[in-house]
C-alpha cells in the first residue's frame, strides 16, 4: 500500500503538471484562434464586397435593360428615370425605381409614352398595391385599362385607383381580384355609357351579398 500509495501520489503529481502543461497551451490556442479570425477576417470582408458589387451590376443590368424597352415605346428613359426617383422618394421606397422602371413598359404599352404620364399612372397604381393586396402590375394593367376604356388622361389615375379602393371598402373584394376583373368589362361597360361609378356599385353589392368577383364581373 506503502508503495501503491507513492504511485497514486506520483501519478497525481503527474496529472498535475499535465494539467498546468495545457493550462499553460490554452493562451498559446486562444493567440492562434484570434490569428486565424484575423487572417479569415479581409477575406469574409472581401467576399461579402464581391456579393454587393454582382447584386450591383445585376441591378444595373436589369434597369438598362428595362429602360431599353421603355425607349423602343418612344419613352424618354432619362427623364423617366428621373421621375420615378422622387415616385420612389414619395411613396416611401416601398417601390424601387427598378421596380418602377420594369413597370412602366407595360403602362407605356397602354399608350402613355410621355414620362411624366407613365410615372403619375405608376405612382396611382403603387399606391392602390399597397393599400389592396395587389402587386403593381395587376394594378397598373386595370388603371390604364380603365382610362383608356373612358377616355381619360393620366391626370385621372389617382381618381381611378381610388374608385378602386372604394369598390374593396364597400364590397366582399380585394382591388387584386378587381383589377382581374375590371379590364373584362370596362371597354364594354364604357361603350354603354355605363359609368364606372355604376360598374363599382354593382360589383360591391354583389360580392356583399356573396357573389365570387369572378361571377359578379
Amino acid at each position: 500500500l506503502k508503495h501503491g500509495g507513492s504511485s497514486l501520489v506520483g501519478f497525481g503529481r503527474g496529472a498535475k503538471g499535465a494539467g498546468l502543461a495545457a493550462k499553460g497551451s490554452i493562451p498559446g490556442i486562444v493567440g492562434m484562434g484570434a490569428a486565424i479570425q484575423a487572417a479569415l477576417g479581409p477575406i469574409a470582408l472581401f467576399g461579402t464586397a464581391i456579393g454587393t458589387v454582382t447584386a450591383m451590376a445585376k441591378s444595373l443590368a436589369e434597369q438598362d435593360f428595362a429602360e431599353t424597352k421603355v425607349e423602343t415605346l418612344g419613352v424618354n428613359s432619362e427623364v423617366l428615370v428621373e421621375r420615378l426617383k422622387g415616385v420612389s422618394a414619395e411613396l416611401g421606397h416601398q417601390q424601387s425605381v427598378l421596380e418602377l422602371i420594369k413597370a412602366a413598359y407595360d403602362v407605356a404599352s397602354a399608350g402613355f409614352t410621355k414620362a411624366s404620364d407613365t410615372a403619375m399612372v405608376l405612382k396611382a397604381s403603387a399606391l392602390a398595391a399597397s393599400g389592396g393586396f395587389s402587386d403593381l402590375n395587376t394594378v397598373g394593367d386595370a388603371t390604364t385599362s380603365v382610362l383608356n376604356a373612358y377616355g381619360l388622361s393620366a391626370k385621372e389615375a389617382n381618381a381611378v385607383v381610388d374608385k378602386f379602393i372604394q369598390t374593396q371598402n364597400d364590397g366582399k373584394i380585394i382591388v387584386a381580384e378587381y383589377a382581374q376583373g375590371i379590364g373584362k368589362v370596362a371597354s364594354v361597360a364604357a361603350t354603354l355609357k355605363v359609368p364606372l361609378e355604376e360598374v363599382n356599385a354593382i360589383i360591391a353589392q354583389s360580392t356583399a351579398a356573396g357573389v365570387k368577383s369572378e361571377v359578379a364581373f
